[in-house]
């Protein structure tokens, strides 16, 4: 009896550290993509990062963004259509240039989860007041995805890659963009 009461006690008690762990390992995981950017490792931020599913994410948003701002109120714009075609001739082959380690360590390293739109300006480094580490909300989101939100409201979004770690698939962009 006694050593089943163990036996059962062990292996409770095992669940319960895993349980805790997986359930902990997305702080592990913003804590290690801290570590590469602050050694300037983009091989270790590029091993975080699933590029072509983040890749999908910008264009989408990106795309999205310039269509509502060619079918702003004021009437029917014709060129409309060419403009949307035009934008994601565009976007394309910038996002696929510019979506990259050295692209997210900056994000991470200065808490702004951005990418500036074709003409327009990216928002000047000193405009808000610098911490000596951007401060991050991370929040669960499903079992599966979990966001780190930054200081000017974009999410990095992170899909499960296993028991224990999580890769980088998408980015929400703040909402005043």
């Amino acid at each position: 009896m006694n050593r089943t009461r163990v036996l059962t006690t062990a292996a409770v008690g095992a669940l319960l550290a895993v349980a805790a762990t997986s359930i902990a390992s997305p702080w592990w995981t913003l804590h290690r993509l801290r570590a590469a950017v602050e050694r300037h490792d983009g091989g270790a931020v590029a091993e975080q990062v699933d590029f072509p599913a983040l890749r999908t994410s910008v264009k989408a948003q990106m795309l999205a963004s310039m269509k509502a701002d060619l079918d702003k109120p004021g009437g029917a714009n014709p060129f409309a259509e060419f403009g949307t075609k035009l934008a994601q001739a565009l976007v394309d082959p910038l996002v696929d240039a510019v979506v990259s380690p050295a692209a997210v360590a900056a994000m991470v390293e200065h808490g702004r989860i951005s990418i500036a739109r074709p003409g327009q300006a990216a928002p000047a480094p000193d405009a808000e007041p610098v911490h000596d580490k951007p401060r991050f909300a991370l929040r669960y989101r499903s079992w599966d995805r979990f966001a780190i939100t930054g200081e000017d409201g974009g999410s990095f979004v992170f899909r499960r890659d296993g028991l224990w770690t999580w890769k980088l698939a998408a980015i929400e962009m703040a909402a005043d963009r």
